[in-house]
């Protein structure tokens, strides 16, 4: 990887050589006089849960312990976390671990676990066991990390849910680099990780995982070219071995002509190429703004830094915003188009199109309101396999899937040092279709509907807080249909002088659910349930550790230190139905912090 290390050199030189100024000032806000303090808070809670009616639907009993820690040592500030719990042993990637991030102005470090992002298609928030640093000096953005992203799980005989649990260790490595100079950005990010294949002592026959290594490019560009006029590109590259015990191969497997990222990865037969774009074309108006973006993304794009990347897409779109009447007024909207199966490899394909809009209203003082109205539907044309002895007269099927959405909020305020409420009324209703070109009947309906309405009355000067609300929701499908309502409260009220904070709620919920099972017979199952629980915390007043500073004018190593102690219980029931008998479960927690 020396050329990844030469980059790293040279943006590092680049950076040092433009900002002179900035790092003689860093340097200067470096002083002794600062001393070493420290804060952060460590916290640690216990869970205790019972069911009767029902099996357990969790661990009887957990603990967790969490740690907050930052060292400011004479400016520099070191943070560091932790997090401990008897679940982790639950976990193929323990629940335990630490994190370490010291600053000081623009370069921060990181050990032990986090996450850094470099663009969609490379380094995408995975997480992992290792050293990573940001420099951010004026007009740069340079990255490094090295780490661990996947720790080795093996496989065990005797559990069948190994399987797919089992893993090698990953191993992986990044660098971006951007500058930004008014407005505009020029950027560079690579990514590579690689899978030990030792890291398993035994691999079965039947296992379908096997030692991969991916090197992944990206190149980004946000350039305003006249007034008001903007474009933004992001174009990437990503090879993916997918067996790295395959035989070498000098020269690309999938094209058989040498290439760039073979100098960072060894291809095999199992070697294959992928690619994704992202551009975007915008104007930046008075009072509005108009964006028009494109974005590809090659079937089968995988890059190992990241969990998730939906491929095999092109998307289309256009999204218009307007703010009239001094912001009052503010209205959005986006339409467009998805269509997939870029490569004409799936036996079928669909085409999607999209639009949306919201409006949000400021009216007076008391009065706001806001709506929204959404429609997505989905084209699907399914191919037949090609079978060349049997015909088919069936061998097309067009399926269409529409989805709308009306949704609506409205809210009125009033009050005043002594008194406030609020009245807030929010409905939803969203219906989809499904109608295939065989389908004779008709399209197949589904509805949703919720609403809830909700009063909040509050007293200030007695610290006390009570709300009331209902809900109303109903949901049909084909064959069967559920209403669900019920009331709900809620009071808060703090004592002693605002250290001890207690609150009460009780839901009480009924559902009544009506299925079809043939002409004119039809069933209905009546269902309640209640939940009701009691919050209690007390935090005494924060209290200085004397004075921030000794008498020779030094620095305290502690400044603030505060407990909370804080208990909570929840209490659900569940009524009996005709197919099932009523169940109860109680939980209950106890937690302490400690902040200083």
């Amino acid at each position: 990887m020396k050329y990844l290390y030469l980059l790293f050199i040279v943006s590092i030189g680049a950076c040092l050589l433009d900002v002179r100024p900035a790092q003689a000032q860093a340097l200067d806000a470096f002083s002794t006089k600062k001393g070493v303090t420290m804060n952060g808070s460590l916290s640690t809670s216990t869970t205790a849960y019972a069911a009767h009616g029902i099996e357990s639907r969790r661990d009887p009993f957990a603990w967790y312990v969490n740690g907050n820690i930052n060292i400011n040592l004479f400016g520099y500030d070191m943070p560091f976390s932790f997090s401990y719990s008897n679940q982790g042993k639950n976990y193929s990637q323990p629940f335990n671990q630490f994190r370490f991030a010291p600053s000081y102005k623009w370069a921060r470090l990181y050990v032990g676990n986090t996450s850094m992002n470099f663009s969609n298609y490379t380094l995408a928030g995975h997480m992992f066991n290792g050293v990573g640093v940001e420099l951010t000096p004026p007009k740069w953005h340079i990255s490094a990390m090295y780490g661990t992203l996947l720790k080795a799980v093996p496989f065990d005989v005797l559990s069948p849910e190994s399987y797919s649990r089992a893993s090698f260790e990953r191993k992986g490595q990044g660098l971006k680099v951007a500058y930004e100079n008014e407005g505009n950005t020029y950027g560079v990010s690579f990514f590579h990780a690689k899978d030990d294949a030792s890291s398993l002592p035994y691999i079965p026959d039947d296992a379908t995982i096997t030692p991969r290594e991916n090197v992944a490019i990206a190149f980004n560009v946000r350039q305003t070219l006249i007034q008001h006029i903007f474009v933004d590109l992001e174009y990437s590259v990503s090879a993916l071995n997918r067996d790295v015990r395959g035989e070498k191969n000098a020269f690309d497997s999938s094209r058989g002509t040498s290439n760039l990222l073979s100098h960072f990865l060894s291809p095999t037969n199992n070697t294959r190429y992928f690619d994704a774009i992202q551009a975007g074309l915008g104007y930046n108006g008075s009072f509005y703004t108009l964006q028009l973006r494109y974005e590809r993304v090659a079937p089968d794009y995988v890059t190992l830094g990241a969990y998730n990347v939906v491929n095999d897409m092109r998307n289309i779109t256009v999204a218009p915003t307007f703010k009239l009447f001094n912001g009052k007024v503010n209205l959005s909207a986006n339409a467009g188009m998805q269509v997939n199966n870029l490569d004409n490899s799936k036996n079928s394909e669909a085409k999607r199109w999209v639009v949306n809009g919201n409006a949000n209203v400021s009216a007076g003082q008391h009065w706001v309101l806001n709506g929204g109205y959404s429609n997505f539907s989905n084209y699907t044309r399914v191919r037949p396999q090609i079978d060349p002895y049997f015909n088919n007269p069936l061998d097309t099927l067009d399926f269409y899937q529409v989805n709308n959405t009306y949704n609506g909020m409205v809210m009125y305020h009033t009050g005043n040092k002594e008194r406030q409420q609020a009245i807030t009324f929010n409905a939803s209703y969203q219906y989809a279709s499904d109608r295939s070109s065989n389908d004779s009947t008709g399209p197949v309906l589904s509805k949703f509907f919720t609403s809830n309405l909700s009063y909040v009355y509050t007293l200030p000067p007695k610290d006390l807080t009570m709300s009331a609300s209902v809900n109303y929701y109903k949901n049909s499908a084909a064959g069967l249909s559920t209403t669900f309502v019920g009331p709900g409260v809620n009071v808060n009220k703090l004592f002693l002088e605002k250290t001890l904070r207690t609150g009460v709620s009780a839901v009480y919920n009924i559902t009544e659910a009506t299925s079809t099972l043939g002409e004119g017979l039809k069933t209905t199952t009546n269902s309640t349930l209640f939940n009701t629980g009691l919050n209690i915390n007390y935090s005494p007043k924060s209290r200085q550790s004397e004075t921030t500073t000794d008498s020779e004018g030094k620095r305290k190593f502690f400044n603030k230190q505060s407990h909370t102690i804080g208990a909570n219980i929840s209490w659900v029931l569940r009524g009996a139905t005709a197919n099932q008998r009523g169940y109860n479960e109680l939980t209950s927690t106890l937690n302490y912090t400690y902040s200083f």
